[in-house]
C-alpha cells in the first residue's frame, strides 16, 4: 500500500512507520520536523513538511492521522488549548483539502482520538456507544476531533475512529517517565488511586491500526484499550512490583491539582473504557493483562 502517516515521529508514529516499511508498504510521513524525522524513520520513508509536496496524481491507498502536541506538555492555558486544537483539527482539515484534490482518492482513514472522549467518567462502563459522561476539556477536544475525520466519508473513504488508551512502551509517554522513578522506589499513588486507567500495549495497537487497514468491514468508532482496565492503585503496586521496589508512597489530590490546574484530570480523573468491537470481532490481544504489559516492558 501507499499510505501516508501524520504524526509520523510521535510516541506511536514513530514505531508504526517502522513497522509498516518491514511490511512493504511505501510510506509519506508529514513532520513539522522534517530533519529529526529523516534521522528517526527508516530510509525508504518519504518525509515531507507541507500537504502541497504531495502532487494530485499521487494514488495514496491510505491515510493514517495521528498528529497531534501532546496534551500533557503543559499547563492548560487558553493558550495552549488553542494550540493542541489545531494541532489536530487544523491537521485532519488540511488532509481533507489534500484528499479532495487528489485524482485517486484512498480507501481508508485511520483517525486517531482518546478515551478522553468520554470525559472524566468515574466508575462508569463504557463502550463504544456510550456518551460522554462529562463534557471537559478531553471530550471537547476528541468530540471536534472525530468529527471532523468522520467528514471524510462525505468524500467516499472508509473511516476508522481509535479513542486511544495509555499506551504503554518504555520508549516514551507514561511510562517512559515513570519508569526512572520506580526503579529508584520514588514511585506514587495518584490522589486516592481508585481512578480508572484504561490502558494499551504500543505492539497491540499497532496491530489494531494495521487491522483497520486491511479489514475492508472495519468502519466507526473503536475503543483501542487492552480488555482489562485498572485502578491507578492496582497499576501502581504491579509496576512498583515488576520494578522489585516497595509500593509506599502517594500524592495527594490537593497538590497535584494546585501544580497542574484542570490539566490534573489527566492524572487525577479517568475512564473504564472496554474494547467491546475489537472483542466481537474476534481481535486477540498480545497484552491482555497490566502485568504482562508492563513485564513485557520493564524486564
Amino acid at each position: 500500500m501507499k499510505i501516508l502517516v501524520t504524526g509520523g515521529t510521535g510516541l506511536i508514529g514513530t514505531r508504526l512507520s517502522a513497522a509498516l516499511a518491514t511490511r512493504g508498504h511505501q510510506l509519506w510521513v508529514y513532520s513539522r520536523q522534517p530533519w529529526n524525522a529523516s534521522k528517526r524513520l527508516p530510509g525508504s520513508v518519504v518525509v515531507i513538511d507541507s500537504f502541497d509536496q504531495i502532487p494530485d496524481d499521487l494514488s495514496l491507498d491510505a491515510v493514517i492521522n495521528l498528529a497531534g502536541e501532546n496534551i500533557a506538555g503543559g499547563r492548560w492555558t487558553e493558550r495552549r488549548k488553542k494550540k493542541i486544537f489545531d494541532s489536530r483539527i487544523g491537521v485532519t482539515e488540511a488532509l481533507l483539502a489534500l484528499v479532495q484534490r487528489l485524482q485517486h482518492k484512498p480507501k481508508v482513514l485511520i483517525s486517531g482520538s482518546a478515551v478522553g472522549f468520554y470525559g472524566d467518567a468515574g466508575h462508569a462502563e463504557l463502550t463504544e456507544s456510550s456518551p460522554a459522561v462529562k463534557r471537559d476539556f478531553t471530550y471537547l477536544l476528541c468530540d471536534a476531533w472525530e468529527n471532523a475525520a468522520r467528514s471524510f466519508s462525505n468524500v467516499g473513504i472508509r473511516v476508522c475512529i481509535l479513542r486511544i488508551g495509555v499506551v504503554i512502551t518504555h520508549h516514551g509517554g507514561f511510562l517512559g517517565k515513570l519508569l526512572p522513578l520506580y526503579r529508584k522506589g520514588l514511585g506514587s499513588i495518584l490522589g486516592d488511586g481508585n481512578q480508572w486507567l484504561s490502558w494499551i500495549h504500543l505492539e497491540d495497537l499497532i496491530e489494531v491500526i494495521v487491522r483497520c487497514l486491511d479489514a475492508s468491514a472495519a468502519e466507526g468508532v473503536y475503543n483501542a484499550v487492552a480488555p482489562q482496565p485498572v485502578n491507578y492503585r492496582k497499576f501502581h503496586n504491579t509496576l512498583a512490583q515488576v520494578c522489585d521496589v516497595p509500593a509506599l508512597l502517594r500524592i495527594p489530590k490537593l497538590p497535584l491539582s494546585l501544580a497542574l490546574g484542570e490539566m490534573s484530570v489527566l492524572m487525577l480523573g479517568g475512564q473504564k473504557v472496554s474494547p467491546a468491537r475489537l472483542v466481537r470481532e474476534g481481535f486477540e490481544f498480545r497484552y491482555p493483562d497490566i502485568n504482562s504489559a508492563l513485564r513485557a516492558e520493564v524486564l
